[in-house]
């Protein structure tokens, strides 16, 4: 009896393995019900909202931040946040806040993205942001700690509570981080792809940015849209760093430690501690069909999600895949509304509507495989239901026989009984 007994376990560690393999909540959206929920609005402070993430530490991870382009002030320019504590729950809770010196730190903010060291840094989708017929931006460093972020320094002499800035890439569209106080950003007067490295963070409200570091990829000529975002993320499995190129109906990777020195530059404006454009990036196309301005671009557990601003379609790809492989889309029938969107950590999809004002979570109802009888939980009447149908006693209709095969591999057979044994007993 020993034998079959540990060929039994055998085949309920290999199907349980294949079964956790073969879920992946974002694969869910495409095949089962979802709810589309409003989860902020006009009053909470969102003013053209053009991106969104959340907060990486763990004790805050239902803190999502919304950045906007615009503020509740009188004055045309200078972004502002939305933080929303509990987001998703039913204590959630929205702030608005607004540095002081908004008006040159978040001028037309176009993109959030927080670093897990707890700084945070914006892009500004504009030319100058001194408003004096230069090329004076690019993007700027605050920290999340509440009781500092447009709290300190908001009426005196010092520049507001930002702690750096970097202004080397006017018109950038989108930011993601890179850790610590590393970040790649869309620049959309180069056309490139653009580190920027801060350095050691100066005084809040500070201008000293001569520890700045600054790496140029002119090879992949990506073009902005005006007026869009174009965001970027980076894989945490590949390395990769994927690129929503809007103004070329694209999507990229690049290897971010690819490419060398190939020219010094000088710097517009401040005084760096090196400026240089790179040449010989690894970098391709992801896609390059069925897309007409991708802005809003996330990664979660191997799964590519792209925001069309023009169609609302999110559209998921395989990013596990060589090439890259479309899954499906999600329609939401909001044209020329989606700027930016995030998975949370829970695996909620979150996108903000910039003309609209307003801030939605996609939920999705995941099915329990293997309850068979689809009661919520997992008891013999399902192992007996699955047995009997694979010995021809029983039929079933089309929802049993998706919830009947417990390892998603297309068959109903003795492994799935198996499987629902080992989850009937867990």
């Amino acid at each position: 009896m020993r034998k079959p007994k540990l060929l039994k376990i055998f085949f309920l560690s290999y199907t349980l393995i294949s079964f956790l393999h073969s879920q992946n909540i974002i694969d869910s959206y495409l095949d089962s019900d979802i709810t589309t929920t409003l989860m902020g609005i006009y009053a909470d402070g969102l003013r053209t909202p053009r991106d969104l993430d959340f907060h990486k530490d763990a004790a805050r991870q239902n803190e999502l931040w919304v950045i906007n382009e615009n503020n509740t002030g009188g004055r045309n320019h200078g972004g502002s946040t939305v933080t929303y504590y509990n987001a998703g729950l039913d204590n959630q809770l929205a702030e608005y806040r607004k540095d002081s010196w908004s008006g040159h730190f978040m001028h037309t903010a176009s993109a959030i993205a927080i670093s897990e060291n707890g700084t945070f840094a914006n892009a500004l989708d504009v030319q100058d942001a001194n408003n004096s017929g230069g090329y004076f931006t690019g993007c700027t460093l605050w920290d999340s700690d509440t009781s500092v972020y447009a709290r300190v320094h908001q009426n005196d002499s010092w520049l507001g509570s930002h702690i750096d800035m970097i202004h080397q890439s006017p018109y950038s569209e989108g930011i993601a981080s890179a850790g610590g106080n590393t970040y790649w950003l869309f620049d959309g007067y180069h056309n490139s792809i653009v580190k920027y490295d801060f350095g050691v963070p100066h005084q809040q409200g500070g201008d000293d940015h001569s520890d700045g570091r600054v790496w140029r990829h002119d090879d992949l000529a990506v073009n902005r849209q005006p007026g869009l975002s174009s965001h970027l993320e980076i894989d945490p499995v590949s390395g990769w760093l994927y690129i929503a190129d809007t103004g070329n109906q694209r999507i990229l990777r690049m290897d971010p430690n690819s490419g060398s020195i190939a020219q010094n530059l000088n710097p517009y404006g401040e005084t760096l501690q090196g400026y240089w454009r790179m040449s010989g990036t690894d970098w391709n196309v992801v896609a390059d069909s069925d897309l007409t301005y991708p802005t809003g671009l996330d990664i979660y557990e191997d799964r590519l999600l792209i925001s069309d601003y023009a169609n609302g379609d999110i559209i998921i790809y395989d990013i596990s895949q060589d090439p890259v492989v479309e899954l499906g889309r999600i329609e939401t029938g909001l044209n020329n509304e989606i700027m930016g969107l995030k998975v949370s950590p829970e695996g909620d999809i979150w996108y903000v509507c910039s003309n609209a004002n307003e801030l939605y979570q996609i939920t999705v109802s995941v099915i329990m495989l293997g309850d068979v009888n689809g009661d919520g939980i997992y008891t013999i009447m399902d192992v007996v239901l699955c047995a009997q149908y694979i010995m021809g006693l029983s039929e079933m209709d089309d929802d049993e026989l998706f919830r009947s095969d417990a390892n998603s591999d297309g068959v109903i057979d003795v492994l799935d009984v198996l499987l629902i044994v080992d989850l009937v007993i867990d």
